[in-house]
């Protein structure tokens, strides 16, 4: 179908023509079938890809003007962008869950031809300085002095005397007594880490 005619199809569609909305989807549905079966693993479901961009010429349909330009390459424009966004949103779901693909490198001995896929469940894996930080946090025990000297402690602005008088400030009392406070709690906790290790 030439681009004047599919111009006059949308145009019709517009005004409320349903045959012609009908005869402007399925002049698309082909390329839509094609582009979702090409990328099929890139995207969660085909069938909400493909509703999706029949939803996507209702729209510029309903806002197309002959003025600015070919109907069919803003339909092409807004499919690809869908297609884009729709890889991008799928391959941060998987990064979400943590399912990452390593590909093993082929051995010498291996003439079968097949890939050998390793899944790291990186949930699985526990990062050291997490749990040192679980084991700080510990050591606060809900007292709401001893979490805010943690995080001040991971802020590299703050100091000690800054520390000091902030809590001063919000929980009243001298900031030397503060002072000496969060110096026994740091050696509380250099204690308990020393006795964890």
């Amino acid at each position: 179908m030439n681009h004047k005619k599919l111009n006059n199809l949308a145009t019709q569609a517009k005004a409320g023509d349903v045959h012609a909305m009908w005869e402007v989807k399925g002049h698309f549905q082909a390329y839509i079938h094609m582009l979702s079966e090409l990328n099929r693993n890139r995207f969660l479901s085909q069938e909400a890809f493909e509703a999706e961009c029949f939803k996507i010429i209702d729209g510029v349909i309903e806002r197309y003007d002959q003025s600015l330009g070919n109907f069919s390459q803003l339909v092409i424009n807004f499919i690809k962008r869908r297609l884009g966004r729709s890889s991008k949103r799928y391959k941060s779901s998987l990064e979400k869950y943590c399912v990452s693909f390593t590909e093993l490198p082929q051995t010498t001995g291996n003439q079968d031809g097949f890939t050998e896929y390793v899944v790291v469940d990186d949930l699985a894996v526990v990062d050291e300085t997490l749990l040192l930080n679980e084991r700080i946090t510990g050591l606060a025990a809900g007292d709401p002095r001893k979490l805010a000297i943690l995080n001040s402690w991971l802020d590299p602005e703050y100091n000690d005397s800054k520390t000091a008088n902030l809590l001063a400030q919000t929980s009243g009392g001298k900031a030397e007594s503060h002072r000496k406070f969060i110096g026994r709690f740091r050696t509380e906790c250099q204690k308990a880490l020393a006795n964890a290790v």
